[in-house]
């Protein structure tokens, strides 16, 4: 199948107010094979062999890279606007404590949503850090991934596993208990003095998901990756990191792990190891740039930004939910000016609470204004677009293949109706669409060569059956019951560690 969309605005840095007027776009296969003005590319002249064509008229559309969303958790849209107020660790309690454990069926419906959602919003790629709320089953990746192939988006999956929780340690130096709740058993709360039994653990998992990754891998044309998920940097030993980036290049996939989201984190990490997380990850050679690091909001003294550059692991910014969860702020122009690649994210439907890129970039583009009192400093438009495209493509292992509109590239397109009230007038396409637009101007997709939305309307899946399943499914779950005492508790417990690491972190230790 070959596509030509004709008599199409195209988002070009180089052209006037960013938009290259009239021209037409040729797909054939997944790839963009020409872009030229419209009446060099018309259809009586047009040579494209034997396959069908679909002709799309873009008369008054505006033709950009599908956006990426570099960081989710697919599992959490059942959760989406069922907390506020609560910093990480205690959220974390809560959230492991509530969420009971799913079915695969609860999987494929949540990363289902997560596909609806953010193909009728413009996002043609996503990296989903997939969590359970108990032991893996292979069922429940299978699930998750062919949910993503029925709907048409590019999509990587990196399950999330751990093998030894250090902010447990220090919880325990500090006189806390938090082994015994939802979260501390999910998270090494398990006979932690066993190594023969971490280990053998460890190797399991990682059996059963180098098999799946055989099966998944670069499937459905290329469109669906099997990455690895170790969870965090203070959740993992060094083995398990060194055991999943070798699994990892035995596949050509990439390997995706939280990195100091909090200062408690940061703060756990520097007291076990005696370094930050970048210094350990990057004297152990565990930064590499198949490497994604979501958060990377305490990252930040110029050695550990200089190996950042030096090895070109990929930090992922997810403003929403790091103000939400009061985290902070990453530091993005520090690692933009050193030439690092920077990619956004929206994270989990429960912590920023949709998965609406153009709201990421617009964050991305703004909230960092107030650190920086050089005005010339300010993230740009572009630079908070090209974060969700290119650096989106980085972090896809995509790069040079993803994230322009631009002839040798997979042709995952986003054709946005110029006409509607948030882009009227067209003063500046960047600024447009990270400063105006909301997703609401979304009229046709294509993701890797494929129609999948046309005139707003998904084609790929039965979205009011889906969502109609989804309202049941989530009305049985546990987070919809009143928190029992051991829960509330827990979540208590969780509550008074985080302040107590806070106040020794704000007193200087």
């Amino acid at each position: 199948m070959a596509i030509l969309i004709e008599h199409v605005d195209v988002l070009d840095p180089a052209a006037p107010r960013s938009t290259a007027h009239d021209q037409s776009i040729l797909i054939e296969g997944n790839t963009i094979t020409r872009i030229a003005p419209a009446a060099e590319l018309a259809l009586p002249s047009l040579q494209i062999g034997a396959q069908p064509l679909q002709v799309i008229n873009g008369r008054g559309l505006l033709a950009i890279p599908g956006l990426i969303s570099a960081h989710t958790h697919s599992p959490e849209n059942f959760m989406r606007g069922a907390t506020e107020r609560m910093p990480l660790e205690p959220w974390l309690v809560w959230l492991y404590g509530t969420c009971g454990e799913y079915s695969a069926r609860d999987h494929y419906l949540c990363a289902a949503m997560s596909a609806i959602e953010m193909l009728l919003s413009g996002v043609t790629g996503t990296l989903d850090h997939l969590w359970h709320g108990g032991p893996w089953q292979r069922e429940y990746l299978d699930a998750a991934m062919q949910a993503y192939s029925d709907s048409g988006i590019r999509a990587a999956v990196a399950p999330m596993y751990d093998d030894h929780d250090y902010v447990l340690d220090v919880a325990d130096q500090l006189g806390f208990d938090l082994r015994g709740s939802v979260y501390g058993q999910s998270h090494g709360g398990y006979r932690p003095d066993r190594e023969d039994y971490r280990r053998g653990l460890l190797r399991d998992t990682l059996a059963m998901l180098d098999a799946w990754m055989c099966d998944w891998h670069r499937r459905d044309d290329g469109r669906l990756q099997a990455f690895l998920g170790p969870a965090a940097g203070q959740l993992v030993t060094t083995e398990c990191l060194q055991w999943s980036l070798a699994l990892a290049r035995k596949h050509g996939a990439g390997v995706h792990m939280h990195c100091v989201e909090t200062r408690v984190q940061d703060y756990c990490i520097r007291r076990v190891r005696g370094k930050t997380a970048i210094h350990w990850l990057y004297d152990e050679g565990l930064l590499s740039p198949e490497v994604t690091l979501p958060h990377s909001v305490w990252v930040r003294s110029p050695a550990d930004l200089d190996r950042l550059a030096e090895c070109g692991a990929i930090p992922v910014h997810n403003p929403a939910a790091n103000l939400k969860l009061g985290s902070g702020l990453m530091p993005m122009r520090e690692m933009l000016d050193r030439g690092i690649t920077v990619a956004l994210g929206v994270d989990g439907a429960c912590s920023s609470d949709n998965q609406n890129m153009f709201d990421a970039m617009k964050l991305a583009a703004l909230i960092h204004n107030l650190n920086h009192h050089d005005p010339q400093t300010w993230i740009s438009a572009r630079e908070a677009f090209e974060a969700c495209t290119l650096g989106g493509a980085a972090a896809l292992l995509l790069r040079e293949r993803l994230g322009r509109v631009r002839v040798g590239y997979l042709a995952d397109i986003v054709l946005l109706d110029t006409r509607s009230a948030v882009l009227a007038p067209m003063n500046d396409a960047y600024r447009m669409l990270v400063h105006c637009e909301t997703g609401s101007s979304v009229k046709h997709v294509i993701v890797n060569g494929r129609l999948v939305v046309r005139d707003r309307k998904l084609l790929t899946l039965d979205t009011d059956a889906l969502i109609a399943e989804f309202f049941e499914r989530a009305a049985r779950l546990p987070f919809r019951q009143p928190l029992d005492e051991k829960t509330r508790k827990d979540i208590a417990d969780a509550q008074a560690f985080w302040q107590a690491v806070m106040q020794r972190v704000e007193s200087g230790e």
